[in-house]
């Protein structure tokens, strides 16, 4: 190859460059990129228990996930019964509250003491009759009559 000398220009404009030979067109081989030649891979020895193991293990996974899901969903059932019920619940208390509020609206002490007392002949006790005793038990009250000759 002949070298050629190449001044270099300051400024904005590159100079224009001469080809220095004359190129020839590339072959078709040239142009086209060689393909390589695939290589047959050797088969590779299979690990009998170990690809059962896998499968094995893989069907177990599955069915744990399947059972999973099942009780999770159970779960959300059982979660939106409990609701429901606790709901009702609310709403019967509520509403037992409101008739037993009417109950002790409706009921007059006085009107049962008058009745008591005039109707059916009731006095209060006297100071000998009222027995008080300490109970080591809060939970539970017996109450027994004491019959005097």
């Amino acid at each position: 190859m002949a070298t050629q000398k190449i001044t270099y220009l300051y400024g904005s404009a590159a100079p224009k460059l001469e080809p220095t030979s004359q190129r020839r067109p590339l072959r078709e081989e040239e142009r086209r990129p060689q393909r390589k030649q695939k290589v047959q891979a050797k088969p590779y020895p299979v690990n009998m228990p170990l690809l059962v193991l896998s499968i094995v293990a893989f069907v177990a996974l599955g069915a744990m996930m399947i059972q999973y899901i099942r009780l999770n969903s159970e779960i959300t059932a059982i979660t939106a019964v409990n609701t429901k019920l606790e709901s009702q619940i609310s709403d019967l208390r509520a509403e037992n509250d409101e008739y037993y509020g009417r109950i002790m609206n409706s009921v007059d002490l006085e009107k049962v003491r008058e009745v008591a007392i005039m109707d059916l002949g009731m006095v209060y006790a006297s100071e000998g009759q009222v027995i008080t005793y300490d109970s080591h038990m809060n939970d539970y009250v017996e109450q027994s009559r004491v019959i005097k000759d």
